[in-house]
């Protein structure tokens, strides 16, 4: 039997669109598997085996955390993906009053959450959080709104309340940069940013604050930038609090940042 035109496209459709979602997952340094259509799927609770039923698309995703499932298929991986995350993070979180409040007020529906880190940026025993939201609109160069996604860093107190630092100002931007994660080490978070143009470059920013234990505010530290050039050339830029001098966390701007590091 012969296959229908129709088939060969889904199939390149398909092909495509699981491109992206492995390397998507790639730069989260998520670990996944793939599967042939005749396995059986599934996982145990309590001793028992629960079945996790076949998509009606022969491609298709399933994420699993924490005994929820979701199946669906390869298109727009990247929202799912956060929008699954998101509501197993608020579901373990339930019990934290005061940090969902917080998520709440600032999510609206202008934003969803990508990514929770627990830290201790003060050094004092008490988790912190950098907690980094997305854009729910695709980026519209004429509309400033959805250039812009909150990264918020939440230092808690000891009366259960936390003090609040936002900053709307590090990504998208206006250079669209996507994030990527935030990488800590004792009273330092980096917070990386990524972009590609096809057959242009591919470039890497990584935005460095250190919470100062004196002052207890957070100074931006240290920024770097690196570009690989389709052509072969590598530029890389790195400049400290030498160059651009004190910066605020609530303070920084992505789009500007560049022009303090001469």
């Amino acid at each position: 039997m012969q296959k229908g035109d129709d088939f060969y496209t889904i199939a390149d459709d398909a092909n495509a669109y699981y491109a992206i979602a492995t390397e998507y997952l790639d730069s989260l340094k998520i670990k996944y598997t793939n599967n042939v259509d005749d396995k059986i799927i599934g996982y145990k609770i309590n001793g028992e085996f629960v079945h996790i039923p076949k998509n009606k698309s022969s491609w298709y995703v399933i994420f699993f955390n924490d005994n929820y499932y979701k199946t669906l298929d390869l298109v727009n991986i990247r929202n799912e993906y956060t929008k699954f995350f998101n509501q197993n993070f608020t579901k373990e979180n339930s019990g934290n009053s005061e940090m969902k409040r917080i998520i709440d007020s600032i999510s609206g529906k202008q934003y969803f959450l990508v990514n929770n880190l627990e830290c201790d940026l003060n050094n004092d025993s008490l988790p912190d959080q950098i907690i980094t939201f997305g854009n729910n609109e695709e980026i519209d160069a004429q509309n400033p709104d959805t250039k812009i996604a909150p990264i918020v860093v939440l230092i808690k107190k000891n009366n259960k309340k936390y003090n609040i630092l936002v900053n709307d100002k590090i990504y998208p931007n206006n250079f669209a940069d996507a994030f990527k994660k935030v990488v800590v080490k004792n009273s330092y978070f980096t917070i990386e940013l990524s972009n590609e143009i096809p057959d242009q470059y591919i470039s890497s920013k990584y935005i460095t604050f250190k919470y100062d234990l004196i002052l207890k505010k957070i100074f931006l530290f240290k920024y770097g930038k690196n570009t690989d050039w389709s052509n072969g050339k590598k530029d890389k830029r790195l400049c400290t609090n030498k160059n651009f001098g004190e910066i605020l966390y609530e303070n920084f701007n992505a789009n500007n940042i560049a022009e303090k590091c001469n």
